[in-house]
């Protein structure tokens, strides 16, 4: 938390913020503060519970983006929500006598309060607080280049090898946030979020856990298509790397006929360089299934496939979890 509070915003600097906020259309996001977080919650069940066990919907862990149009800011530094706006409303009603952080931009520079989403005679209400900090700048090192390779048997005793890449836009030694998503595809993409959670309820789709892996899931299916002309057109391109850990790989393709299906069984080589001296990799091989296939797209060339591992060994495990979280599992 030190290193919060150092990037305490000053008292004059707070005041001009005050003043944006008032003059200038910004939007905003709010999420919960307190447990449950990202890391912790189960999506799968449906709700989940803080720790004075309040049950809140599963849903209301993710931030939920605020246009300007739909807040109002007084002059004594209160946010008020209108109440015309129902489906506003609707979604940050969970948020009702909790601890929130209100995130937004200033200047290009992302800035964060945390308050009490209150109610009052004019709608919902967010008092700012005398503290408002800077989103701390983090930056990940590529300690290593990834690289998985699919394998599955098909018609006629035919081996069939699928290449896989990792590009820089979906960073994969890192733990994926909500906020990754661009704002203005929020809206579709919680949708796509809530409609696998009911699907998962109503025992139609294979439990998610924890959710992590849907966050890039639910961006991919929610970005557009590339526009521009391929150099070949018509060809496969190689299945792009969404999110890789200790139990699970998943996979986005925007070709119109992906040969990944859900139920296949198959092997998974996953292959991990140093970046600063490519001699030195580590390999992990394992036997997977196609767990699950997202198709939520109005672009139906557009699809995600999760992968979830049949068997690793333990020190595989451990390897893909510190790469993910950067430490070691205790134990």
């Amino acid at each position: 938390m030190a290193q919060e509070e150092q990037k305490e915003l000053s008292r004059i600097e707070r005041e001009l913020v005050l003043q944006y906020l008032r003059d200038d259309n910004v939007p905003v996001t709010v999420t919960l503060e307190q447990k449950p977080n990202q890391q912790e919650a189960d999506l799968s069940s449906g709700t989940t519970s803080l720790a004075d066990d309040d049950r809140v919907p599963a849903s209301a862990i993710f931030p939920v983006a605020i246009p300007a149009e739909q807040m109002t800011v007084l002059e004594q530094g209160i946010i008020l929500l209108k109440n015309s706006m129902r489906e506003t409303m609707r979604t940050v009603q969970p948020f009702l006598g909790k601890n929130v952080r209100v995130q937004f931009y200033f200047n290009r520079v992302g800035l964060y309060f945390i308050t009490m989403m209150k109610e009052c005679s004019q709608g919902l209400a967010l008092v700012v607080p005398s503290a408002i900090y800077r989103i701390p700048d983090v930056s990940t090192q590529k300690d290593y280049d990834f690289s998985a390779t699919i394998t599955y048997e098909a018609a006629e005793n035919n081996r069939v090898s699928l290449a896989c890449r990792a590009t820089d836009a979906y960073p994969l030694f890192t733990l994926p946030a909500w906020g990754d998503i661009e704002l203005s595809r929020q809206k579709d993409a919680k949708a796509i979020l809530e409609l696998i959670v009911e699907n998962v309820r109503a025992g139609t789709e294979a439990p998610i856990g924890n959710g992590l892996h849907l966050f890039p899931v639910c961006r991919y299916l929610t970005e557009p298509k590339s526009q521009e002309t391929e150099a070949v057109q018509g060809r496969q391109e190689p299945f792009t790397v969404l999110y890789v850990d200790e139990e699970k790989l998943v996979l986005g393709s925007r070709n119109h006929d992906a040969v990944l299906q859900k139920d296949l069984d198959c092997e998974i080589q996953l292959t991990f360089s140093v970046t600063t001296h490519a001699a030195f990799k580590r390999v992990i091989k394992v036997n997977a299934t196609v767990q699950s296939e997202y198709r939520f797209a109005e672009d139906a060339d557009t699809v995600c496939f999760v992968l979830a591992y049949k068997s690793v060994k333990e020190e595989d495990v451990r390897f893909l979890y510190e790469r993910l979280r950067g430490k070691l599992m205790e134990g």
